[in-house]
């Protein structure tokens, strides 16, 4: 008698740890699905050959993310959310009865882990997009408690998200995670923004000065959006700290920049006091 396996099992592997575990068929399918990612032949030819691939294998997680990925890069978010939405039901259904976020993880040094954390983050973007922003803040939260380490970067748009539905104490508190201090990049703008926005303005400088002194242009582009777009360098995502990761910072944070009364003279001021004190290094980068 044949025995099913079920497609995917979590497996114990400490005492608040889990990994992924996949049947036997499903590996030999994932095989073939790591040789349609290798193959190329465009976006075109990867969105048919993913979907050709879903049709034999409905309930593969990586393969159900990626495709809704293509989806967004189609311009069809409402797509996109709908089989980002599948691959990570798919992944919840195998959590065990009292798995909870607060004391179970799903650690993304383990490789089986990675693709049920890349569908979480692909369902976050998918729900902004749809303009489900609230459901892209618990995506978020529950991406985190899946992982400490935020492998997949959460928190980098959690607070971006968070003002957006002026939440402002919740996207403070981001910035006091355990573990993230000194780690947030750009993002670390929309720590001055929030606490401008709760009027804690004697705070603003502190927080304003590294990011001057280390990602200046992330301020050029806010303070003057008619700079010219740079060139995005990098043939794989966005380079940390090059020019073109400061404007895509820019143009992410400005509109809430933007409808906070007062933040942007608070930052051209606190960048001129800057600038006169610091003036080789307000030049820098």
């Amino acid at each position: 008698m044949k025995i099913i396996e079920p497609d995917y099992q979590l497996e114990r592997m400490g005492d608040a740890d889990w990994r992924f575990l996949q049947s036997s068929e499903l590996e030999a399918a994932t095989q073939k699905f790591d040789a349609i990612l290798e193959s190329g032949g465009g976006k075109r030819g990867l969105t048919v050959a993913l979907r050709a691939f879903l049709n034999d294998c409905p309930n593969h997680i990586d393969a159900l993310h990626h495709y809704a990925m293509c989806k967004m890069d189609d311009g069809k978010p409402l797509d996109a959310f709908a089989f980002a939405h599948t691959a990570v039901a798919v992944g919840r259904a195998v959590f065990p009865p009292g798995f909870r976020l607060e004391k179970d993880c799903l650690p993304g040094g383990w490789i089986e882990n990675r693709p049920f954390l890349r569908a979480l983050h692909g369902l976050m973007i998918a729900q902004r997009a749809t303009y489900q922003t609230a459901a892209a803040i618990e995506t978020a939260r529950e991406l985190i408690g899946c992982e400490s380490g935020d492998r997949m970067g959460a928190r980098f748009v959690l607070p971006l998200y968070l003002l957006e539905q002026n939440r402002d104490r919740e996207a403070l508190e981001v910035f006091s995670f355990p573990g993230f201090e000194d780690t947030f990049g750009p993002t670390e703008y929309l720590h001055a923004l929030a606490l401008i926005r709760l009027e804690r303005l004697s705070e603003v400088a502190k927080v304003l000065q590294p990011c001057f002194r280390y990602l200046p242009k992330v301020a050029h582009h806010l303070l003057d959006p008619q700079l010219p777009k740079p060139r995005n360098e990098s043939p794989f995502g966005v380079a940390m700290g090059s020019d073109y990761e400061a404007w895509n910072a820019a143009i992410d944070q400005r509109w809430v920049w933007e409808r906070t009364k007062g933040a942007l003279p608070i930052l051209a001021s606190e960048w001129e006091v800057y600038s006169k004190s610091r003036p080789k290094e307000a030049g820098h980068g």
